[in-house]
């Protein structure tokens, strides 16, 4: 099988909406600033509660992939997990955003945000682990998985772009009530019901689009033989294979520094950059045409070249990019904070590094995909759900190391709470501008020298499984 179906394709990438582009979107942009915010939970805690989330969420996932990789039914390995997984996704995503009434004490909300967290992450991964490894049993063919791996990760991030758009356009929009609208309460929770309803829509057309695929997917293999010491086994055995070790450890740091930039975005673009709710509802409209730019991108740049160099290549860039900004402001050197000028600025850096990540987590999608069939080859088994959990379980605990890493940020450059409602002092935001710059260099480059520290052969089809050139 080379080329993927149409409608295949257009349900795989539909499978980026609901919870990379939407849960993850919200969760990482939009939950930590409401409950520490708004809600009034310290940031301390919410980062706290969030991060313990997303680290129970990350050691299950394994478990979920084990699970998937050795099950067997008419549905086949991978759908009965995703179907499974539809109704508490939506349910719990809207829940996140209720928090009670009378909850008036800081236990209790962060209770409240810590338990809501961890069903709702561990839902999203009973969809989002089965459904990864569908880049590598969909195709073998080496160029079409890069392609076909551009298109979950383009999707998501052209709705995370829209939902951006909605949510300062809408609502969270500045009004006379509310003179910062991401203060809004009502505002959060109404968006909340909203993209409920997406979430449900697109995990439907996503699992039920893809089910024509089941009889075409790989089967468990012979050597597979479900229990405690199996699954020891298979984790040991693919710790042994150094290019799977490298993009773990890739994924891992990049990850931290992706998490941490997430939870800080509002406070950079809204306080650093003094971008308001109409200029952030357009610059959002840049970054949903940098997604549109990945294919042609892709297509150009990297299918029919070595990906990990390319991979290099793109991140290398983006971490450039990035260092341009957070000190020309600071020293002044670039319009005030807050002026057209600056936000011009932001909007072509903003087209740029979007497009530049996009298509570097394209390339290693991609390669993970190719690492599946290597180990076959080596162990016998297909171990796809396996694979595709170790990259979940780094960017979930990544994810969670970088929001803890963001209240802890915000806490060491003395930044005021809602409940002091006091100016920023300069000084301050200096150094939180300086500070996501600098989270973002130091945790890309290290995933640099790791993802360089290994070689990744193009492999060569043969039967079943895959071949490593020599």
């Amino acid at each position: 099988m080379t080329r993927v179906a149409p409608l295949s394709r257009l349900a795989f990438a539909c499978s980026g909406v609901p919870t990379a582009g939407i849960i993850s979107n919200g969760i990482d942009y939009f939950l930590f600033f409401f409950y520490s915010q708004v809600v009034g939970l310290s940031a301390a805690l919410t980062g706290l509660a969030l991060a313990i989330a997303l680290t129970i969420d990350a050691i299950a996932s394994p478990l979920i992939g084990y699970v998937s990789d050795n099950w067997r039914s008419r549905l086949g390995r991978r759908h009965p997990f995703m179907y499974a997984s539809i109704l508490p996704l939506t349910v719990l995503y809207v829940l996140v955003w209720y928090p009670p009434s009378d909850a008036s004490s800081q236990s209790a909300l962060f209770g409240y945000l810590l338990t809501l967290s961890i069903l709702l992450r561990l839902s999203m991964a009973a969809f989002d682990v089965p459904v990864r490894t569908l880049v590598a049993e969909l195709t073998s063919d080496y160029d079409e998985r890069t392609r076909l791996a551009s298109l979950p990760i383009s999707a998501s991030w052209f709705t995370g772009a829209v939902m951006t758009i909605a949510m300062y356009g809408i609502w969270l929009k500045d009004s006379a009530e509310f003179a910062s609208g991401q203060t809004n309460i009502a505002g959060y929770q109404q968006a909340a019901v909203f993209w409920g309803a997406v979430i449900l829509a697109s995990l439907l057309f996503s699992s039920i689009g893809l089910h024509r695929e089941i009889p075409r997917l790989h089967m468990k293999t012979a050597e597979q033989t479900p229990g405690l010491k199996d699954m020891a086994r298979s984790f040991g055995q693919l710790f042994q294979i150094r290019s799977l070790r490298a993009l773990l450890l890739s994924s891992l740091v990049v990850g931290i520094g992706l998490g941490t930039t997430a939870a800080l975005w509002i406070y950079q673009y809204s306080f650093f950059y003094g971008i308001g709710s109409e200029q952030m509802t357009i610059l959002m409209v840049v970054e949903a045409l940098a997604s549109l730019a990945v294919a042609p991108v892709v297509r150009r740049f990297v299918v029919k070249g070595d990906k990990k160099i390319m991979a290099i290549r793109f991140l290398a860039a983006s971490v450039a990019i990035s260092m341009i900004l957070p000190p020309l402001l600071v020293l002044k050197l670039i319009p005030e904070r807050g002026s057209e000028g600056l936000w011009w600025l932001l909007a072509v850096y903003d087209f740029l590094s979007q497009l530049l990540w996009i298509v570097t987590a394209s390339i290693i999608y991609s390669l993970y995909a190719d690492v599946t069939d290597n180990v076959a080859e080596l162990t016998g088994k297909r171990l796809e759900g396996v694979i595709f959990a170790y990259q979940t379980f780094v960017d979930k605990a990544a994810t969670a190391i970088g929001t803890l890493l963001a209240g802890l940020l915000l806490t060491l450059i003395n930044y005021p709470t809602a409940a002091e409602n006091a100016a920023i002092p300069e000084d301050v935001l200096a150094r939180l501008g300086m500070g996501y710059m600098g989270v973002w260099c130091v945790f890309a480059s290290l995933g640099i020298f790791f993802l360089s520290s290994c070689d990744f052969a193009r492999p060569i089809r043969t039967g079943l499984f895959v071949r490593t050139e020599d």
